[in-house]
């Protein structure tokens, strides 16, 4: 890398502070809520769109400059096939500054291609455990960012060692700045806590079976992390059971593409899905859910 390195700032909707169990906003006061944030990392739509208009607009708030650079926006998220939450949170903040920007170019959301997907959960593991896990993965950019404003969206910064990747991949790359952007971040005494993460992914969804009302109505997209829990779901063919046939299906063309050794960890679940599959076969009509 040469020249100068790319400004990085930062905006948060939610700073939080107190306790794991009740974390609360720090400007604000207010409990934090933990229902709809578990409810948007498990895949319910309706919840990622809540907290991702939340973050939308705490982004043009603090930099109403967004709304008229003719400087081309990108929205980076990295993952090999099946999508991380920030993700669809990403969706949801490119919607908002494309609905402000008028005439001066959308922005859009690009892949940077993991080269693995590992068994670990990044909310239970030490930071060891993710500096080397980070360390383990390829991550690569499939266009191009120099001279680009980059918004790295995430929902929560405890340790920031993800973001740091990030940055550094998309300033080795030329970008022209970065401005991360977080549904939440923890202060200095809630970071320390090692259950904070854990405590704020499962306030609400326990069990891949609370995500049923919202694959019921529609509302559900499959993220790595569901498929990671799926998969190591005793009762995974109870669930899938319950599930449209072109749910089912995608869970295995994510889980098939993401490699032998994704697989390979998870032999029951593996099994299951494919018999369900296989018992239901999705027909031309009814295509594959995106």
């Amino acid at each position: 890398m040469t020249g100068a390195l790319a400004e990085v700032r930062q905006v948060v909707a939610h700073p939080l502070t107190g306790s794991a169990r009740t974390p609360a906003d720090a400007v604000t006061g207010r409990a934090f809520d933990t229902r709809t944030y578990s409810l948007m990392k498990h895949g319910d739509l309706p919840s990622t769109r809540t907290l991702g208009a939340e973050l939308g607009a705490a982004l043009l708030t603090a930099h109403p400059w967004l709304t008229t650079t003719d400087r081309p926006i990108v929205l980076p998220v990295a993952y090999l096939v099946a999508r991380p939450a920030c993700y669809y949170l990403a969706i949801a903040v490119r919607d908002a500054v494309n609905a402000v920007r008028g005439d001066h170019g959308a922005a859009h959301v690009i892949h940077v291609r993991k080269d693995s997907v590992t068994h670990i959960d990044y909310a239970a593991s030490s930071e060891q455990d993710r500096r080397n896990d980070l360390a383990s993965i390829g991550f690569r950019l499939t266009e191009p960012v120099r001279d680009a404003i980059a918004i790295v969206v995430d929902d929560v910064r405890v340790t920031g060692l993800a973001e740091q990747v990030m940055v550094d991949l998309l300033q080795d790359n030329g970008v022209g700045q970065v401005v991360t952007a977080y549904v939440a971040t923890c202060d200095e005494q809630l970071a320390a806590d090692p259950r904070v993460e854990a405590a704020l992914n499962h306030a609400q969804v326990r069990s891949v079976f609370d995500m049923l009302p919202s694959v019921r109505r529609g509302d559900f997209v499959p993220t790595i992390r569901f498929l990671k829990r799926l998969l190591a779901e005793p009762g995974i063919a109870d669930f899938l059971a319950q599930c449209p046939a072109d749910l089912v299906a995608r869970f295995r063309a994510d889980a098939e593409a993401t490699g032998p050794a994704f697989l390979a960890g998870y032999p029951h679940g593996t099994a299951a899905l494919r018999a369900e599959s296989e018992r239901r076969p999705v027909t031309a009509a009814e295509g594959v859910c995106r």
